[in-house]
């Protein structure tokens, strides 16, 4: 559950696969390295839970291929006392979870009031269809100036939670319209050595950044942008009113 995001402290995938195919995705090389170790660990879980059971995984089928699964063995981790921030969903994209899953996700997240649950999705209407607890963080992906979120639909009973705009990996100039409501900004450049990857541009940092000191919004420069931008910022939001 530990990572290198940097912006969390750690990640629950209690559901692993995406239906989009972004040229970018780290994820989908994670999954390919070790779908077959979150494979035996379901598996595990299952035999123990079921002794003497025949289980066969049939629905463990989809993580060759990377189509959402549910992982119950993921669900069922333990979270330590200590308040933490946790992304959930950094191996998955949540707008595909079946809604069984969000809500049994959203239940766990109750027992546990001392975190931060962070979600992230590059489809905000999907916050519209449930009811978040409050120690919930909503976020959305911008990659380019095509992405557009101007109708971000939200459940009336969201609209206390903090709301973020997470610019990673930053493939263009990001207009400032399409940030204007976030309680944070986060901007991280592509990893990796995909053959056409994009390094962003010092002033597309520079805008943001600028923006956000104007505003008064924090901002979270990953480490990603090291070489890019001079100055390290990692500012996190506080309570929303």
């Amino acid at each position: 559950m530990k990572n290198k995001i940097g912006w969390c402290s750690m990640t629950w995938n209690p559901v692993w696969g995406c239906l989009n195919h972004c040229e970018y995705c780290y994820a989908r090389g994670i999954s390919k390295r070790f779908w077959r170790r979150i494979w035996m660990n379901e598996a595990n879980q299952q035999w123990k839970e079921h002794p003497g059971w025949a289980w066969t995984g049939d629905h463990l089928e989809g993580l060759i291929d990377f189509k959402p699964t549910w992982l119950e063995a993921q669900y069922n981790k333990k979270f330590p006392k200590k308040s933490q921030r946790i992304f959930v969903g950094s191996m998955s994209e949540i707008y595909y979870w079946k809604k069984e899953w969000m809500e049994m996700v959203i239940e766990r997240i109750k027992e546990y009031p001392q975190h931060t649950f962070i979600f992230l999705t590059k489809f905000p209407e999907v916050y519209s269809n449930y009811v978040f607890p409050k120690n919930c963080w909503l976020g959305i992906t911008i990659t380019n100036s095509r992405d557009s979120y101007s109708e971000f639909r939200i459940a009336p009973e969201n609209i206390y939670h903090i709301f973020f705009m997470c610019i990673e990996p930053m493939q263009d100039y990001i207009p400032i319209d399409c940030i204007d409501y976030a309680d944070w900004i986060i901007v991280g450049a592509e990893t990796g050595d995909r053959k056409d990857k994009v390094i962003p541009k010092k002033e597309w940092v520079e805008g943001i950044v600028s923006y956000c000191r104007n505003e008064g919004i924090p901002i979270y420069l990953k480490d990603s942008l090291k070489g890019i931008y001079p100055e390290e910022i990692k500012e996190f939001p506080g309570e929303k009113i």
